[in-house]
Formats: structure tokens, sequence, C-alpha cells
């Protein structure tokens, strides 16, 4: 399986161009950061309660958000679990085994955080460059 860097500087690169304000991509990228971690809960809850509906929402918005802000590995493990999850009948739902849905969310949530880290990095990398 080949695994996508966490961010694409590209990506980043061409919103920045169609914003045509470095300021203005800035605050995109924190509030993208700032509400990552209540779409990684958004999933953990959607698993919780075994609600299969708002997991899709959940992942959509994930796979959305993130490919907007470059989060290039975290919009692509979005969109397997949106794939894997699609395949499963709404009713019932035959979820995986508990341990592999701990494992799924440590690796959301793993990676969710090193991609807060690296867009940091990047932010504080474009405002050096002002």
């Amino acid at each position: 399986m080949t695994i996508a860097p966490v961010l694409d500087t590209d990506a980043l690169g061409r919103l920045g161009e169609q914003l045509g304000d470095t300021d203005m991509l800035c605050g995109f990228i924190r509030r993208y950061e700032a509400m990552l971690d209540q779409r990684v809960e958004r999933l953990q809850h959607a698993l919780s309660t075994q609600d299969h509906e708002d997991w899709m929402d959940a992942v959509l918005s994930l796979k959305t958000a993130s490919a907007m802000a470059g989060a290039k590995a975290l919009s692509a493990l979005a969109a397997r679990l949106q794939e894997d999850f699609a395949k499963r009948p709404p009713a019932p739902v035959h979820w995986p085994p508990m341990e592999r849905l701990a494992e799924i969310m440590e690796t959301l949530r793993r990676l969710a955080a090193e991609t807060a880290r690296q867009l940091q990095l990047f932010v504080q990398q474009l405002a050096g460059v002002i």
C-alpha cells in the first residue's frame, strides 16, 4: 500500500493563489486545524453509537475538508474508510470488530495530529516569508 505524503504543499500553494492573500490562506488553514479534532471526535461518536449515516457524513466531511486544506494523507485515509463503509448496508450495518474500530480511530488520531503539526509549520514558514 502506498502512503500519501501528509501535506500536499502544491495544493496549498494553489489555494493560496486562488485566495490571492496569504493571510486568508493562513486563516483557512487555522480554521481547518481548529476543527480537525472535532471531525475526528464526530467519527468516534458515530462508531460508538454505530450510526452508519453519521459516520458516512462525518468521513465525507473529513475527506473533503482535508483535500481542500492540502491534508493529502488524511483525505486519502478518509476516502478509503468512506469506500469501505459504503459497502456495508445501512441496516443492519455489520461493523468491523471493536479491535479494528479502535485501530482505525488510533490511526486517524495519529494522522490528524501529524497533519496539524505540519500545517502549523507550513503557516509559520509562510509567516516568515511575509
